[in-house]
């Protein structure tokens, strides 16, 4: 494995037309990958993906989007008419799918404030989301599993303290005696203040492709050490410049590779071994 994409979504519907295209163009690459469940649906659709491919491997778990009411549907993830809220992590069904081989560990999950729903209490609706998290922090730490945390904060006032939130939920289930393995901060959106104290907890950051275009991102990944760090596309979103707009794919994790290599001014080959390794150890991949 030359590179490994831990965070992608190759088994969702934006990829049911070419996606075994697009796995060959990864393996062509020396790619392989970590496709991504958001809820049970895709979670299942995910371990059957992974079933059937060789250099796949899954995640199960509930993304705070999912916790709530909402009034859009993301057609890549979903079809219009199954955008219904799962409200709760129902350990019971997760429990059906967490011993499949292919199932490497629990996420995404974690907190999203950036998108309350009209006239909902905002308090109500962090502390929902922090109770879903905890849920699976706690899933994870039963079945000696990692985690996936998605953690995205709100533009306003109100909603803002997502990572410090995550960082104490994390820190809570560790006191406790729980997540021995750790995990990764997929999509890490933070700065390099916040990666540390990630790392304090034991975790790994994942970079996307908004390290080619994000100010603030890339400043972050100068500090943050390659030790520390995993690389993802997240597709089909976030897509690398030069193919900001278009739908990203597992082969495009090499852009991100080369943009941290420039910025830490450090070999490509550098930037592959360290975060393959990582992300081999981090997830026990065989």
């Amino acid at each position: 494995m030359k590179l490994i994409d831990s965070h992608a979504h190759l088994h969702f519907p934006a990829f049911d037309i070419d996606g075994l295209a697009v796995l060959q163009r990864a393996r062509e690459n020396g790619i392989s990958l970590i496709t991504v469940g958001t809820k049970f649906s895709t979670s299942v659709s995910g371990i059957a993906f992974a079933e059937q491919n060789d250099g796949v491997w899954c995640t199960i778990g509930l993304h705070p989007g999912h916790v709530h009411d909402h009034n859009f549907v993301d057609e890549h993830e979903e079809s219009v008419s199954e955008p219904t809220p799962e409200r709760e992590f129902d350990a019971a069904r997760y429990e059906t799918l967490v011993n499949h081989p292919k199932v490497v560990a629990i996420g995404e999950f974690g907190l999203d404030y950036s998108r309350v729903p009209d006239g909902m209490n905002v308090e109500v609706f962090k502390e929902d989301q922090r109770n879903v998290a905890r849920q699976q922090l706690q899933f994870a730490t039963k079945y000696n599993k990692p985690v996936v945390i998605h953690c995205r904060g709100g533009a306003t006032a109100d909603v803002t303290g997502a990572h410090d939130d995550m960082r104490m939920l994390i820190a809570e289930e560790i006191h406790r005696g729980g997540l021995e393995r750790k995990g990764v901060i997929h999509c890490f959106t933070g700065t390099a203040n916040d990666a540390a104290q990630y790392a304090d907890l034991g975790f790994l950051i994942s970079i996307t492709g908004i390290v080619t275009f994000g100010k603030s991102v890339a400043e972050a990944v100068k500090m943050i050490p390659l030790e520390q760090m995993m690389i993802e596309t997240d597709c089909p979103y976030l897509s690398p410049v030069p193919l900001r707009g278009k739908r990203n794919e597992p082969a495009n994790v090499a852009l991100v590779a080369q943009a941290i290599a420039d910025l830490k001014g450090v070999a490509f080959d550098e930037v592959a071994r360290v975060t393959t390794a990582n992300a081999i150890r981090l997830f026990g991949l065989h």
